[in-house]
């Protein structure tokens, strides 16, 4: 039975406690945004916890079997009083609660005869208060306070947090700065802020950009999360920002990690010698800054947090021609944080923030030398912009609406703009894409125009979420207690995408200097055997807006048939809807059932070991890029020119010949996607098995190990199915094809068939379905207008199914601080290893969700299983902090990793459709390489170091730091060349296996802060 209450009148104890010196059994998780206290006392008995700083307190009665739980506590440290009959008391002081996880105090035999109070031996706490062992969970994930990360010299993003995580692992640089966990793509994860979903929808790349100031707590989830979770095969980052208290406090701080500290990356020569990649003349100089203010606007009802930030970036890089290009990044944060205790039964939260951020970057183009009679081209200014981030507003409640009922609801809405880079000048509209690729060996291909982006795009994602959970402990009604968690969740997505072709003429041009063929079709004769020059003019343009909806609703039993023993038994059903430009939905997928079920043994009932075991199904969403790709308006023409080689407008475009072939990619209106999309699609979704124990053998120490599988069950993919179709209209006897069909004579349509005579050319029918099963679409088959059904077998569509396995063992330990030292670290040896990496390719740095090339025909599969891309088969890390004086700190953070699988892609010797994807193949010098068979870049060993000094004389509120990462210096090669021979070639690649990515560079951290 409990009973929430305001409570004035407690006074605010400076003691504190280390927890972990009275661990009992948990009983029950609890939600994403709050925690819990649990723990064993005196049957009968009453248990207080109140928050000092706030007044808030609830009041529960200790069950007949000895037990108690005290639950959806905001995070934050309280005072625990146990309250006995015969009115003696007992005390914990400082009992931290942590976003998601539950805190054992034991009260068991602590009752003072005297009726005076009694407290457990105390030890000065200030940072590391979450508990070693969560017996209340069967989750796998790590806990990092705002005390803990300010103390490690880590950078100052998520990822950096979420990469201290065992199984986590640094995802490729084509994708921005984020992190892979458990195998899956750096695209597969869920990021939430207060309960809001803030993850970027289109790709599942990036979320919402808060500065570290304004954190309070991380939950980092690896695996086994539970079934309020979803929309993620990878892993989940579950955050809370600070917020205010009764005390005011206010501060600032500055962090600045200047250039002239900072080991630039190698300059990259090619396997001929020349200069491939110059590094040693950029620059980034980095600047943050942070004021923030918070307390009580109406004392123990109605508080506050405010931070306002600004976040300035400055690069300059130097091209090989020797061009400079500056960048400049302005990020300015305003965050807010009100809590309202509105009655002793109902809580009312808001969070609202604004990150937009701006990178301007103007540059230069410098052309190399022209010979006689080719065009010189663009030499001079030219200049891009890039926008993201926006607004975000999140609105809670919280109801303890009887003693065993609370129930929660929350509305949020965000806002993220995704415009860029595009391109601003030097002459604003007047720019044009105009690339000059002359034919001689030895010219370089020149650009004419001002304009550096060949498309202008720009966007913007909007999110509105609902979702209502409760939680009801039912007591002990069948064969044990039962607490029931249920609830539902909402999200209604918009984008709106506009991608059109920059310059006043509204085309890009690729100019190319060829022999065309003789009279008798020998290829590089001509007429004369002189080269002349094409043009290819596009045209593009795709603007729309679209929408994604997703909803699921769970239930879970947090079942104790025995003290010892928690069974956790959750099911999750989802569906998802993704819709075109014209509101009509292409893609919907629903009853998605995925089971949750755990266990949580404490082996002895001490409260000291602990074995878990976890079995989870876990779904992922279309993505939004899919909408804007498959179901938008998209007009996309390539015509192709006679030019004279020299004659330009006055903008600088070619003055065009004779047309020599038109041809059109795309119509520009909405087509239905029932040819496009395959009827019977599933949802992509992967199952975890996870085994582990784990062991408190000192008061301060725990360690564990947990050996986790995962399989990804079904995947999402666009496939080519021309074959398939020919080789269905064959089968079926419908018409009489000829394979040797002209698929862009005279009598052609785009797609090679002639007026009666469907024939498709290995490009023209790409199908976005589940690889390795049958498919549903429909086809004209006989060119009279008409849409038939057509059933394609695996056996047709030639498709392996995709595949990717992660297993790992993980061993981890943790020292808990104690006002000296703390340690924390873990060892993971994994496998990761398939054939399609996942929902975004790594390989080519493609960022197109779901759409990537890895499947897009048959032949690109030969040799495609093996290492995928973020396999790391040793990964150590450790990290830590020493306070050696009672102003000076020291910390560390070390990682040992293996490297990344190497592969050798090259073109397909036999098959000619995976041939015109150039060097897409598992092949090199007409050999199969199978992937990530050729070796490992080097291992990657980086030691972070940090010291702080927090002067006795300023009461430790003003405070100095210096963070160096990669002291030690090392540039270890992270990422390779990996296409090994020229397109349409066997001729070997001079730049295959340099480096094009490098560890994190060594920087130095100056820092400043005070904190009243």
């Amino acid at each position: 039975m409990s009973k929430p209450t305001i409570n004035r009148a407690l006074r605010r104890s400076a003691l504190t406690v280390a927890l972990g010196l009275c661990f009992a059994s948990g009983v029950h998780a609890q939600s994403n945004t709050t925690g819990n206290i649990v723990g064993q006392a005196q049957p009968g008995a009453t248990v207080l916890v109140v928050n000092p700083a706030t007044g808030f307190s609830r009041e529960v009665t200790v069950g007949s079997d000895g037990s108690f739980r005290a639950g959806s506590l905001p995070s934050g440290r309280y005072t625990v009083t146990l309250r006995n009959a015969d009115g003696t008391t007992s005390v914990r002081n400082n009992v931290g609660v942590a976003v998601g996880t539950g805190t054992s105090v034991n009260f068991a035999g602590a009752a003072a005869p005297s009726g005076d109070a009694v407290e457990l031996d105390r030890v000065q706490v200030t940072g590391s208060y979450i508990p070693p062992i969560d017996f209340s969970s069967v989750e796998s994930a790590t806990i990092v306070t705002e005390d803990t990360i300010d103390r490690l010299p880590v950078p100052r993003n998520v990822t950096a947090v979420a990469l201290l995580a065992p199984g986590t692992t640094q995802g490729d640089s084509a994708f921005g700065n984020l992190a892979s966990f458990g195998g899956a793509t750096v695209g597969e994860n869920a990021y939430y802020i207060n309960g809001f979903n803030v993850t970027n929808f289109r790709n599942g790349l990036g979320f919402s950009n808060v500065p570290f100031e304004m954190y309070a707590q991380y939950q980092v989830k690896t695996g086994g999360y539970g079934a309020e979770f979803g929309r993620s095969t990878g892993g989940v980052v579950n955050a809370t920002t600070k917020r205010g208290s009764n005390e005011w406090h206010w501060g600032g701080s500055m962090y600045w990690t200047p250039d002239k500290w900072r080991k630039a990356d190698p300059d990259v020569i090619d396997g001929e010698g020349a200069l491939f990649n110059s590094n040693q003349y950029d620059t980034v100089d980095r600047l943050e800054s942070n004021i923030y203010a918070s307390g009580p606007i109406i004392k123990d009802r109605l508080f506050f947090y405010a931070i306002a930030s600004g976040r300035d970036i400055q690069t300059s890089t130097t091209s090989v021609t020797g061009a400079v290009s500056d960048s400049s990044t302005d990020s300015p944060f305003y965050g807010l944080k009100l809590d309202a205790y509105i009655t002793d039964n109902h809580r009312l939260e808001y969070t609202g923030f604004q990150d937009t951020s701006e990178t301007v970057s103007p540059g230069q183009l410098l052309q190399p030398d022209a010979v006689p009679g080719e065009l010189i081209g663009y030499s001079g200014e030219t200049a891009t912009a890039a926008e993201t981030g926006g607004e975000n507003h999140i609105i809670k409640y919280t109801g303890y609406l009887t003693d065993s009922f609370t129930l929660s609801a929350l509305y949020g809405k965000g806002e993220y703009a995704l415009s860029g880079p595009y391109n601003t000048g030097p002459s604003g509209g007047d720019c044009i894409w105009f690339t000059y690729n002359p034919l001689a060996e030895g010219r370089v291909n020149r650009q004419m125009g001002c304009a550096v982006q060949s498309l202008d795009v720009t966007g913007t994602d909007q999110r509105q979420a609902y979702r209502v959970d409760a939680e009801w402990d039912l007591g002990n009604v069948f064969l044990g207690s039962h607490f029931l968690r249920f609830g539902y969740d909402e999200e209604q997505n918009e984008s709106v995408n506009s991608a059109t072709i920059p310059g006043p003429t509204g085309y890009r041009y690729l100019a190319n200097e060829v022999i065309p063929p003789g009279p008798d079709g020998e290829v590089g004769t001509g007429d004369d055997g002189a080269p002349e020059w094409q043009v290819r003019r596009d045209t593009y343009r795709n603007i729309g807006q679209f929408e994604t909806s997703g909803k699921a609703f769970y239930l879970e039993d947090q079942w104790k048939p025995t003290e010892d023993l928690l069974v956790t038994l959750g099911i999750r059903n989802e569906q998802f809807d993704n819709k075109n430009a014209d509101g009509v939905s292409f893609i919907t997928v629903k009853d998605q059932w995925a089971p949750r079920i755990g266990l949580a043994w404490d082996v002895g009932g001490a409260g000291t070991s602990k074995v878990f075991a976890n079995y989870g199904r876990y779904h992922l969403p279309v993505a939004a890029n899919t909408n804007v790709r498959l179901g938008g308006a998209e007009l996309y023409l390539q015509d192709l020119y006679e030019w004279d080689g020299t004659s330009v407008d006055q903008y600088g475009a070619p003055v065009l010949g004779d047309l020599i072939r038109p041809r059109t990619l795309a119509d520009g209106t909405v087509h239905p996607t029932v040819s496009s999309v395959d009827q019977d699609i599933d949802a992509m979704y992967q199952d975890e098995f996870i085994l582990g124990y784990e062991w408190q053998f000192a008061p301060k120490w725990s360690v564990g190990i947990r050996g986790i599988y995962r399989e990804l069950g079904s995947s999402i993919e666009d496939m080519a199915v021309d074959a398939a179709l020919n080789q269905y209209i064959i089968d079926n006897n419908l018409q009489a094809t000829s394979t040797t069909q002209d698929c862009f004579g005279d009598d052609a349509e785009p797609d090679g068939s002639t007026a009666d005579n469907l024939y498709a050319c290995g490009f023209d029918y790409y199908v976005l379905g589940n690889p390795g099963a049958a498919m549903s679409i429909q086809v004209d088959l006989d060119g009279d207008g008409v849409l038939e059904p057509v059933e394609l077998s695996p056996e047709q569509l030639g498709y392996p199914e995709s595949v990717r396995e992660y297993r790992a063992v993980e061993v981890f330990f943790q020292r808990a601080w104690d006002e000296k030292w703390f340690l924390q670290g873990s060892y993971t040896y994994s496998k990761s290893e398939g054939n399609n990496e996942g929902f975004v390719r790594s390989d080519n740095g493609q960022d197109d969700a779901g759409l990537t090339t890895n499947f897009d025909q048959p032949g690109l599969l030969d040799g495609g299983y093996g290492r995928l891309p973020n396999d790391r088969p040793h990964t150590l890390k450790v990290w830590g902090g020493w306070q050696f004086h009672p102003e000076f700190l020291l910390s560390g953070n070390l990682l040992v990793q293996s490297g990344r699988p190497i592969n050798c892609f090259g073109n397909h010797p036999t098959d000619e459709f995976a041939q015109a994807y150039g060097t897409e193949s598992f092949f090199c010098n007409g050999e199969i390489v199978p992937r990530g068979s050729v070796g490992r870049t080097p291992t990657v060993k980086s030691l972070d170091l940090g010291v702080e000094y927090r002067p006795l004389w300023a009461e430790q509120k003003l405070w100095f730091k210096v963070d160096a990462t990669n002291v030690l210096g090392d540039q270890t090669e992270t990422e390779v060349y990996e296409v090994g021979e020229l397109d349409f070639s066997n001729t070997p690649d001079p730049m295959y296996g340099i480096g094009t990515s490098f560890q994190n560079e060594r920087t130095i951290r100056l820092a400043v802060g005070f904190d009243w």
